[in-house]
């Protein structure tokens, strides 16, 4: 391997880890970042400790003199410096254990006159019990993280039940319909883009009485859960009518979820 390559890859190390099997990261929320001034920004919204943390610019390249989480122990760790390239997250190393952050403080600049964004994105894993008990769950968290029951039988009727996943491929919108209901009676509909953001220009809901609904779907954040509820009684779902592509790559996998 040549000199360069092994610098390379000593570098990649020392701002990244190797992700938990099966990952599933999030997008919290986000923090703008101006043009070419070093500005500080801080992200407090956590409802409890994390497996994994990503970050991702949007709308251009971002540089940073430092990212730094402030942790519930009082103590504080730079996790990245640098440059965030825009649309390619990267999993930063936050130090130990259960990895409780209570605060990131951003010092990073665009050279974009519009500006930029940093996503902040959780894997929460075996904490998802710790999140359901944070007081921003009904009104924040629950609205993200498309979790099953505790013990995941997907009967009971006040959780979301997965009931599959669509792939869009192309870099037009396309055509695709989910029948995947099994005559089930849904109170909402939710939709989760899995790999990317996903943008759909049409969402249909067929009804086993004939009738249909449209949905007002359009951007879907890539790891960020979104519900719609259906109207009146018509709640006898037969299949959906999407027309979706991805935003930045090929190709967009959607997950679909049912509540009754």
């Amino acid at each position: 391997m040549k000199r360069s390559q092994i610098l390379a890859l000593a570098t990649v190390a020392s701002v990244s880890f190797a992700a938990p099997a099966m990952a599933d990261f999030v997008k919290l929320g986000s923090v703008d970042v101006g043009y070419r001034t070093d500005r500080d920004n801080k992200w407090t919204r956590f409802g409890g400790a994390m497996e994994g943390l990503r970050l991702e610019a949007d709308r251009s390249d971002v540089k940073c003199r430092s990212i730094v989480a402030h942790f519930a122990d009082g103590s504080s760790q730079n996790v990245f410096s640098g440059q965030l390239t825009d649309n390619r997250p990267i999993i930063v190393d936050v130090r130990g254990g259960a990895r409780r952050v209570n605060d990131i403080t951003f010092t990073c600049r665009s050279d974009e006159r519009s500006g930029g964004k940093i996503y902040i994105e959780a894997d929460v894993g075996r904490y998802q019990d710790e999140w359901r008990r944070s007081p921003d769950w009904a009104l924040m968290w629950s609205r993200l993280f498309n979790w099953m029951t505790p013990n995941n039988s997907g009967y009971d009727p006040n959780y979301w039940v997965s009931l599959g996943r669509q792939t869009f491929q192309g870099r037009n919108d396309v055509d695709s319909t989910f029948t995947g209901w099994g005559g089930r009676s849904t109170e909402k509909i939710g939709f989760k883009a899995m790999n990317d953001d996903a943008r759909c220009s049409r969402v249909r809901v067929n009804f086993g009485n004939g009738t249909s609904t449209m949905l007002n779907v359009g951007r879907l954040d890539q790891g960020r859960f979104q519900s719609f509820d259906l109207p009146g009684n018509n709640r006898n779902v037969r299949s959906i009518d999407m027309r979706c592509r991805g935003v930045n790559k090929f190709n967009v996998t959607i997950e679909i979820s049912a509540r009754k």
